[in-house]
């Protein structure tokens, strides 16, 4: 690690802004490293097309493990759409290595899935009259945002059974109370809850994702 970099985007996925330290772990950041078998996997329709837009530069690390990074080196760290893939225990593991990499005063930005939020969407779209086509299904559109894809759907032959290999199904979900606690356990102090793109962090306008908006909670938590 450059002694200058002290920005940390936890598993960062695809998205990411210049002077952070990229970390992320799976077969997708793998496949980030290698563009021909990518763009294999997107042509034989394992991976949606949009995982051919550019990655940024990725350390394969294993987040869930101490993290390779020295006591107080970190002044900022983002973690967007990461929490809610592990189960709490692991999300706990997490949280505390990232509260012993910050610096005093550091700053953490977390953002998962608001249960809150999530039913706020099924019961506005419940209340709506059915569509003659019976397009609107607010109880499905509630659980693949649930589960984080589209597993009401059957996978098909080979390569679409295959395609399943590459998701990751959420495994715990929050709302501001249990982040509280999370972020608590860890070790961190007071919980400020942050509008989108709003916040101590820099670089949201890249950072905080537009269509995670509206069914996601946005807080920081400071060592």
């Amino acid at each position: 690690m450059d002694d200058t970099e002290t920005k940390l985007n936890l598993g960062c996925g695809p998205n990411s802004a210049a002077g952070w330290l990229n970390y992320d772990w799976g077969v997708l950041p793998l496949l980030s490293k290698m563009p021909w078998l990518r763009k294999t996997a997107i042509t034989l329709r394992l991976l949606p097309a949009y995982y051919e837009a550019p990655w940024p530069k990725i350390q394969l690390v294993d987040i869930r493990k101490r993290l390779p990074l020295r006591d107080g080196s970190m002044e900022f760290i983002y973690c967007s759409h990461v929490l809610e893939h592990f189960d709490r225990w692991e999300a706990v593991r997490v949280l505390k290595e990232c509260h012993r990499c910050l610096r005093d005063g550091g700053i953490m930005r977390i953002v998962v899935p608001d249960i809150v939020k999530m039913f706020a969407l099924y019961q506005e779209a419940a209340r709506q009259p059915a569509s003659a086509g019976g397009e609107s299904r607010p109880a499905r559109d509630l659980c693949r945002l649930w589960w984080g894809f589209s597993t009401d759907e059957d996978p098909g032959g080979f390569f679409g059974k295959l395609s399943r290999w590459f998701m990751r199904h959420h495994r715990w979900h929050y709302d501001r109370r249990e982040l509280e606690l999370l972020a608590k356990e860890a070790g961190f102090g007071r919980m400020v809850v942050c509008d989108f793109r709003q916040g101590s962090v820099p670089d949201l306008e890249t950072l905080d994702y537009e269509a995670h908006k509206p069914h996601s909670i946005y807080v920081e938590v400071s060592k």
